[in-house]
């Protein structure tokens, strides 16, 4: 493949190019407040001071409600003063509702707090000026507070990604229970009512045996039945956005791996280069040094955004399957057969997806585009998986080929914008 004209060898970046954010330095004139989240208490530690020698607590205000502690920080606290939030499962709510009174807030990376974390005795208090003492300490990195909408979708993708695992926890779990019966099902789908009776025709099946395959049976289906809403409301979020149709012009892209794509990504501007968005998702091979004897290189995975590297795997090797006629695709199939790993070569592969995909983000044209053909494929599986209901309710053409031209006419101005 042509290199990119800024493609600065993405590909080969150092651990040290994650995306990370120094936090503030302490305000001169304002108070460093550090809260300490619970899901229904909260304690803020209020310090004075520019190190963490000179640091001085001045009070403490524990188990307080989420009420209260906004009508603390409006009542007692200025717009100098700098919240510090360790992040965890509410401090992005928490976070926003600082920001609306007018208030500085940051949300530190949990992992570097959690380090100062190990003592014999510890409790709210000490946790809420901890927090403040290590952002003192300086160097303190902090995580990207994503908007309300990418916290939504993120949402969405964690819970189509739980209700994956539950399908396939209710299919095996019906195979181990069939297994002692010698009973394989093969590539037969247990939700369908065909596989159902053909389970029941193989042998003779005592009352409290059929109860339990009836039960089997129902979790089989609701969970699947669960999977496939969730998938048509990722479908409806990929058919209103323009950004995730356009990443489904990648190739390997579908419809799950273009939501995750921006939903976990959010705003590309936030990564300078594409090898910070290598970095970020944990795709680039790191290296240990120490002295002159000492070189190990390490393979990817280990650190980065997991979730969204398992779907540009997934996507990589879509490419290597079907991708024959492509460039992406026979620079992967060179790697293999030079390293002699495929494992390698699908990392590799789903690296360079991933410069594609900032490169897209950032309205500049990628190279790593399906044909037209398979394009309309892809957009033909979005509009079944929207279904005629949804369709209907979001009024767009009530054909399958009506819809795909649609949604091949969305992605005309993104296709203008990033020749241009």
């Amino acid at each position: 493949m042509r290199k990119q004209p800024e493609d600065k060898n993405p590909g080969e970046g150092r651990l040290e190019e994650a995306e990370h954010f120094l936090a503030p330095p302490p305000p001169s004139k304002g108070k460093i407040i550090g809260v300490d989240c619970h899901p229904d208490s909260f304690t803020a530690a209020v310090l004075e001071g520019q190190t963490p020698h000179e640091a001085r607590q001045l009070c403490c205000r524990a188990d307080m409600t989420l009420e209260e502690l906004l009508e603390w920080a409006q009542r007692e606290c200025s717009a100098q003063d700098l919240f510090l939030l360790e992040a965890g499962s509410n401090s992005f709510e928490v976070h926003g509702h600082l920001l609306a009174l007018g208030r500085r807030a940051v949300v530190l990376e949990s992992a570097h707090v959690g380090k100062h974390a190990k003592s014999y005795a510890d409790n709210d208090k000490s946790a809420a000026a901890r927090i403040a003492r290590v952002y003192l300490a300086g160097n303190a990195p902090c995580v990207w507070v994503p908007d309300a909408e990418t916290r939504q979708r993120r949402e969405l993708l964690h819970a189509y990604g739980k209700a994956v695992e539950d399908c396939t926890a209710a299919t095996n779990s019906l195979k181990s229970y069939l297994n002692q019966f010698t009973v394989r099902l093969g590539q037969r789908k247990c939700t369908v009512k065909k596989t159902q009776r053909w389970i029941l025709a193989q042998r003779e099946w005592s009352e409290l045996q059929l109860r339990l395959l009836e039960d089997h049976f129902a979790n089989c289906e609701f969970h699947a039945e669960r999977r496939k809403e969730l998938c048509r409301l990722i479908s409806r979020e990929v058919a209103k956005d323009r950004l995730m149709l356009g990443c489904m012009k990648l190739l390997g892209i579908g419809v799950i791996n273009a939501f995750a794509l921006v939903a976990i990504i959010g705003d590309v501007r936030r990564f300078e280069h594409a090898g910070k968005l290598v970095a970020y998702v944990g795709l680039n091979p790191g290296q240990r040094e120490s002295g002159r004897g000492k070189r190990v290189k390490l393979g990817v995975g280990n650190r980065g955004r997991g979730d969204l590297r398992r779907y540009l795997i997934q996507g990589a090797q879509a490419v290597l399957r079907y991708g024959r006629g492509s460039k992406l695709s026979a620079w992967g199939w060179k790697l293999f057969a030079r390293k002699g790993s495929r494992n390698v070569a699908v990392a590799a592969v789903a690296r360079k997806l991933l410069v594609q995909v900032w490169y897209l983000l950032s309205g500049k044209a990628p190279e790593a585009v399906d044909s037209e053909n398979q394009l309309r494929t892809k957009l033909g599986k979005l509009t079944v998986n929207l279904g005629k209901s949804l369709r209907r309710e979001m009024e767009l053409p009530a054909t399958i080929a009506g819809c795909i031209q649609h949604f091949r006419d969305q992605l005309n101005p993104i296709q203008k914008t990033t020749t241009a």
